[in-house]
Formats: structure tokens, C-alpha cells, sequence
């Protein structure tokens, strides 16, 4: 009876680990915080695969993005975004400088490969880079777990105490 009670107890274990790790894996990629937050606004977060976009570390398999108008996020000097470039293209770039006048936004951004063609508006903005994997299964995986329980579980209040 207390051997069988033991198998039990380290079967369950070892399944809610095994079922956890995606969930381990994304809050290793994107933080604690933020994975937390993905379940409080949903929406605000999504990912791309890295085969549509210009000028993005080569090893980079899927992007995971944060929208702008995400409420307490703001894009500052030094963040990475993805944009809309002037040659309508989708670009990652860092942000060296923001001037805003007359409530209008302008972001002075680089990159690795090339300068900058112009300013980038708001506008043009896809999202705040917040995390970059690899392009293999298990992050492949991990990522439509996410995806799939940020838009259909009640997981914050797993994660939230009160």
C-alpha cells in the first residue's frame, strides 16, 4: 500500500512537470513578470516566425512581441522593436533616440546590417521585441501552449495570490 502510494505521488509529480514545462520554458524567454501579465491581458502579446522578417539574428526561429498600445509599456532608448520600415518592410531595429513634439512620437532606430531609412512613427510599429527563440519543435511547441492557454484558460488566477 505505501509503495503503491509513493508510485502515485512521484507519477503525479513527474506529470505536472512534464505538463508545466512549456509554461517554464516561455517564463525563461520572456520573464516572470510578462509571462504573468500574458494571462492578465492576452492580447497584448503574441509571436511571429522569424522567416518574414529583414535584418534579425539568424538564429532567431519565432519573435515574441508585445503590442504597443499595451497599457504600462512604452517603448524607450536601447528597447528592440519590429516596424514597418519606408520600403514597407518588416524590420527589427533598436531604438537610439525618441523625440516627441506637438504629441507625435518620432523613433530614431539601427540595426545590426544597415543605418536607419528615416524615422519610424508609431504607426509603423508591429511591437516591443520581449523575446527571441530558437526555430526548433520544442519551442515551437511551447509557444502554441502559450498561445493557446493565454487566450482560453483562467491561468492568472493560478498564479495570483490573494
Amino acid at each position: 500500500m505505501k509503495k503503491n502510494l509513493r508510485n502515485t505521488i512521484i507519477k503525479l509529480c513527474g506529470f505536472f512537470f512534464i505538463a508545466n514545462l512549456p509554461f517554464l520554458t516561455i517564463s525563461q524567454l520572456v520573464g516572470i513578470d510578462t509571462f504573468i501579465d500574458s494571462f492578465k491581458n492576452p492580447s497584448s502579446f503574441y509571436y511571429l516566425k522569424n522567416d518574414r522578417i529583414h535584418s534579425t539574428e539568424s538564429t532567431a526561429g519565432f519573435i515574441i512581441l508585445e503590442k504597443p498600445p499595451y497599457q504600462g509599456s512604452s517603448i524607450r532608448e536601447g528597447d528592440r522593436i519590429l516596424c514597418h520600415t519606408m520600403k514597407n518592410t518588416l524590420q527589427q531595429r533598436f531604438v537610439y533616440q525618441i523625440i516627441t513634439e506637438d504629441g507625435i512620437k518620432t523613433y530614431y532606430t539601427t540595426s545590426n546590417s544597415e543605418t536607419s531609412d528615416g524615422p519610424i512613427y508609431e504607426s509603423q510599429i508591429v511591437g516591443k521585441i520581449i523575446g527571441i527563440s530558437e526555430d526548433n519543435i520544442w519551442y515551437a511547441l511551447c509557444l502554441q501552449v502559450w498561445d493557446l492557454s493565454i487566450d482560453n484558460l483562467n491561468a492568472f488566477a493560478l498564479f495570483s495570490y490573494k
